[in-house]
């Protein structure tokens, strides 16, 4: 039927877009005029008639071309949105995350050193941590704001150096308040590390979790770059026009 080609050519010819869809829409309306021309035979109509009265019904020329471009501009403005969104939770998320993590390797790296020079003073200790070399550990652990303990085991000569640091009493223990709120993201860590003679627990601040969490943006955006992706390739599929 020619006439309703010609007509559904004049409704899109001002639509740039991607042909495929356009070209699925197209199809689609050509498929509802039939089915109404069709319905409209039954009840006696010519087929003039019947195509006359399907277009009629459908509305007029310039009236859907309003709808059709109302809808094509409010999906491409939500499409929009929501690409927007996916984008900021996404460099959101890995900008807290690198963030995170550049924090926690600067303080790792303190408490190596920490540790590392701890184990210089106590190189030439023998059994009894002195007063001097006790204030040169706390002088240590106080320039810091990441650990709150200290704790220090002479394990020379002990057959089960895994077990005894964990049941046995320190040699020497520092320990101090710093900023540390008990929640599921910032907590108080311990870590240990020694030698043959001597075992170092130090007690840190950690935020490893909320790096965990920042990559909840990225849980968020993943939807949101899926739904954006949907609507740009099939959105056009869910124009339904009614007669």
């Amino acid at each position: 039927m020619r006439q309703i080609d010609v007509f559904i050519d004049s409704v899109y010819q001002n639509f740039d877009g991607n042909k495929e869809d356009i070209n699925e829409l197209k199809i689609e309306m050509k498929n509802h005029l039939l089915e109404a021309v069709h319905e409209l035979k039954l009840e006696g109509k010519t087929e003039t008639d019947a195509v006359k009265i399907a277009i009629e019904r459908f509305g007029g020329e310039k009236e859907i071309q309003t709808v059709i471009g109302q809808l094509f501009v409010a999906q491409k403005l939500f499409a929009r949105r929501l690409l927007y969104c996916a984008l900021f939770f996404l460099v959101l998320s890995l900008l807290i995350f690198g963030t995170i993590m550049s924090i926690e390797k600067i303080n790792q790296n303190e408490r190596h050193k920490i540790n590392n020079d701890i184990s210089m003073i106590l190189s030439d200790v023998n059994s009894t941590i002195s007063k001097e070399k006790q204030d040169k550990i706390k002088s240590l652990i106080q320039g810091t704001d990441q650990v709150s303990k200290v704790e220090i085991y002479n394990i020379e000569n002990i057959a089960d150096r895994f077990n005894y640091p964990g049941t046995a009493k320190p040699e020497f223990k520092y320990e101090r308040k710093i900023w540390a709120p008990k929640t599921r993201f910032i907590d108080l860590n311990r870590e240990g590390n020694g030698d043959d003679k001597w075992f170092i627990f130090i007690t840190y601040r950690s935020i490893d979790n909320l790096a965990v969490l920042s990559l909840l943006g990225i849980v968020f955006s993943i939807p949101l770059f899926l739904i954006w992706g949907i609507i740009n390739v099939y959105h056009r599929r869910s124009v339904i026009f009614k007669s």
